[in-house]
C-alpha cells in the first residue's frame, strides 16, 4: 500500500503540499478502512496509480476553475480552461474500461431503436396487407358473384370482416 501511495503522490506534483497532503491521507484512509495493504490488490481497487492521480488532477481543475474570481484575466482563464479539458481528456484516456463500455452502451441504445423502427415497420406491413387482402376478397367475391352465391358471400363477408375488425 505504501508504495502504492508513494507512486500515486510523486504524480501529484501539480497540487499544493497540503491538497496534495489531504489526498494522500484521504486514500490511505481509504485503503486501510477497506483492507487493501498490497499493491496488486491497490491497482484493483483503484487503477493504476497514474490513473488515479490523473482523476483526482483533473478534479482539482476544474474545482480550480469554478473558484476562478472575476478579477483573473482571460489569458488565465483560457489557460485554466484549456488546462481542465486536457485533463479530462487524459482522466477519460486513462480509464480503460471507459470507452469500450460507452461503445457498448451506444450499441445497445442503437441496436434497440433499430429493433423499435423494425417493428413499426412490421406492424405497418402487416396492416396493409391485410387491408390488400381485404379489398382482394371483395375483388374476388365480387367476381364469382354470378357463378356462386354461396363463395360470393363468403368472400364479401371476409373482406368486410378484415376491413372493420371490432364490429
Amino acid at each position: 500500500m505504501n508504495d502504492y501511495l508513494s507512486k500515486f503522490e510523486a504524480l501529484l506534483v501539480q497540487l499544493t503540499d497540503d491538497e496534495r497532503d489531504e489526498v494522500v491521507e484521504f486514500y490511505r484512509e481509504y485503503l486501510l478502512d477497506a483492507g487493501i495493504d498490497n499493491y496488486d490488490d491497490c491497482v484493483a481497487e483503484l487503477g493504476l496509480p497514474k490513473q488515479l492521480a490523473r482523476k483526482v488532477l483533473a478534479d482539482y481543475s476544474i474545482r480550480f476553475n469554478e473558484n476562478l474570481s472575476a478579477n483573473t484575466s482571460k489569458r488565465q482563464k483560457s489557460q485554466a480552461n484549456v488546462r481542465t479539458i486536457w485533463l479530462i481528456v487524459l482522466a477519460l484516456l486513462s480509464t480503460p474500461i471507459t470507452i469500450p463500455a460507452l461503445i457498448a452502451i451506444l450499441a445497445v441504445f442503437f441496436a434497440i431503436a433499430v429493433s423499435a423502427f423494425a417493428v413499426i415497420i412490421a406492424v405497418g406491413a402487416i396492416l396493409v396487407a391485410v387491408t390488400l387482402l381485404a379489398f382482394a376478397m371483395l375483388t374476388a367475391g365480387i367476381g364469382v358473384f354470378g357463378q356462386s352465391l354461396w363463395v360470393a358471400l363468403f368472400y364479401l363477408g371476409s373482406g368486410l370482416r378484415l376491413l372493420a375488425p371490432n364490429y
